[in-house]
């Protein structure tokens, strides 16, 4: 299946390089990248710079330079705007992550092999110590959203649909709604692995997580859909098994952060139904956006001697004003 892979980025060059490397480095069969292109969203960094870098001498990696930041919405329909049109899956992935050699491979494949299968989401996995208290709160929570999607798939980090179903988003979340209104589920390959760092401090946690819910309910106030962790019944059944495998500290952790989503939500649930307005761009929340130490040639410069070439683009792309 043809795919094609979207990263939008704001100030990612300490990021870039590691997740265009992941990318290039894909062990495909049943996948068949054809581009991967770069949406840099009003950077006031080198990650344009370092995204050309990386791709000098592959025909099949492109950098778009958005000169106002305008969000990452504006990002994904700016690119699909300009997609090659040969593509059959497109790839959302976000520019902080740090991807296994297999994701896409394991993403496409699921598709191929589930017909009425709209867009499958991957498996995120923090790197952060969870030896301290923010840091722990950050691993249940993705181990909660690993048990919900296990039951009712949640979108994530990184996410595979059919590029047919999709023109154009209003919200990152609102592609699984038009995925699902065109007739087809939602599906989550566990084994597809990605790793992110999440915040390192209890203010950035409870700013992401008040952004996110904002989202969520934005969507459901305008469109009527709801992702799968705001079904509270489903959510509460997945939180107290979570609750059971854990130690004391697990389980203070675990407490910590339902409050703090608790608050989160109430805020969230007021900045869409009162605040109101269907895009913000957010401060960067700084912590988020460290990977570690560059480790085994991931996020090292790439090898000029053995290019890996993407499929080159037709001679006269269908590209939209």
């Amino acid at each position: 299946m043809n795919v094609s892979i979207v990263v939008p980025a704001h100030n990612e060059a300490a990021n870039i390089r590691r997740v265009l490397t992941a990318l290039l480095e894909q062990k495909t069969s049943v996948a068949q990248i054809l581009e991967i292109v770069v949406v840099a969203s009003g950077c006031t960094d080198d990650t344009a710079n370092v995204a050309r870098e990386v791709g000098r001498g592959r025909p099949g990696m492109h950098v778009h330079v958005q000169e106002r930041r305008e969000g990452k919405v504006a990002a994904i329909n700016m690119y699909l705007r300009r997609r090659d049109p040969r593509a059959e899956v497109i790839v959302l992935c976000s520019a902080d992550l740090d991807v296994k050699p297999d994701v896409v491979e394991k993403m496409v494949t699921f598709l191929r092999d589930h017909a009425r299968v709209g867009m499958v989401g991957g498996r995120p996995v923090p790197n952060n110590d969870a030896s301290h208290l923010v840091g722990r709160m950050v691993h249940l929570l993705w181990e909660l959203h690993h048990r919900v999607s296990l039951e009712v798939p949640k979108m994530g980090e990184i996410v595979a649909f059919r590029a047919p179903l999709v023109e154009h988003v209003v919200d990152e979340a609102s592609i699984e709604d038009i995925v699902r209104s065109k007739g087809y589920a939602l599906g989550y390959v566990s084994d597809a692995i990605v790793t992110n760092h999440g915040p390192e401090t209890l203010g950035e946690y409870f700013e992401q997580r008040r952004r996110i819910a904002r989202g969520h309910y934005w969507l459901e106030f305008a469109f009527g859909y709801e992702v799968a962790t705001l079904e509270r019944g489903l959510l509460a059944k997945t939180t107290v098994r979570l609750a059971r495998d854990q130690n004391r500290e697990g389980r203070l952790a675990l407490a910590a952060a339902i409050g703090t989503e608790v608050a989160a939500r109430m805020l969230g649930f007021w900045d869409a139904r009162v605040v109101g307005g269907k895009h913000r761009t957010w401060q960067v929340l700084q912590s988020t956006k460290t990977l570690g130490d560059q480790a085994n040639g991931v996020g090292a410069p790439v090898a000029e001697e053995r290019p890996r070439r993407l499929s080159a683009r037709p001679e006269h792309p269908k590209d939209s004003p």
